[in-house]
């Protein structure tokens, strides 16, 4: 399951230009943090922190360059940040892995369904960037973290959809329309498909069993227009590669 960090009911992260103070104070010590929502105070949005600093603190983690991707008209790009891209930066973000690199080549490793991207550049060089989802964002691997235990699963969600976009027209423009919202209601139908058709992989996996079915109820009372839209992204993806294998 998601391990969720307590946050004040105002989130710590405001969606104004307030943002920096926010981040540059939970960031003071640190080259990341990852800052997940607390429903119980009907907060939805995950925020990965980044700090890009002229020069390593050596104290946490000093990410130098941070890699993600996104959707350029129909179809996904690699796109990458440093202290010498072009800052103030506002944009949107695609599906995928966002990895943070330091100075030897080490990594941390996020999985992202998509969301907002903004980055500023401070009087003192260090740049700060706030990749904000309204759907979790997991820890994928890394050097100064723990791996989500569903990371794994959603890797393998992202791997499985990949296969229609390499091979077969029409189905990356599909996927690339869909939100990270329906993108997430995706992953959450095809786990619990998956567990519904393979008893011992269930019985074998009776925490992501019980993940899938609160996801499923939260994300239908919540989000039910999503819940819909994914069930019809997944159909004309099944028919997608249908056509593809005749």
């Amino acid at each position: 399951m998601l391990v969720t960090m307590p946050t004040d009911p105002r989130s710590p992260i405001p969606d104004d230009a307030g943002w920096l103070e926010g981040a540059g104070r939970i960031l003071s010590g640190l080259g990341f943090e990852l800052i997940e929502p607390d429903r119980a105070q009907a907060d939805e949005t995950s925020h990965l922190l980044v700090a890009l600093r002229p020069q390593p603190t050596l104290q946490h983690f000093d990410p130098e360059t941070v890699d993600y991707w996104i959707t350029d008209g129909a179809r996904g790009r690699a796109a990458s940040l440093d202290l010498e891209s072009r800052y103030p930066l506002v944009s949107d973000y695609a599906w995928g892995r966002i990895s943070l690199t330091d100075r030897l080549g080490v990594k941390n490793e996020f999985l992202s369904f998509g969301g907002a991207l903004r980055a500023q550049m401070m009087a003192d060089a260090t740049v700060l960037l706030d990749f904000s989802s309204h759907v979790p964002i997991l820890r994928w691997s890394g050097h100064s973290q723990a791996t989500d235990p569903v990371a794994s699963e959603v890797g393998a969600f992202f791997a499985r959809i990949k296969v229609p976009i390499d091979f077969v027209p029409g189905a990356e423009a599909l996927v690339s329309s869909a939100v990270p919202r329906t993108l997430y209601c995706a992953f959450i139908q095809h786990v619990r498909e998956r567990l519904a058709q393979a008893q011992a992989l269930r019985e074998a996996n009776r925490w992501l069993a019980d993940w899938s079915a609160r996801e499923s109820q939260h994300m239908e009372a919540t989000a039910a227009d999503s819940w819909k839209a994914a069930t019809e992204l997944r159909r004309q993806l099944g028919a997608i590669e249908a056509i593809a294998r005749e």
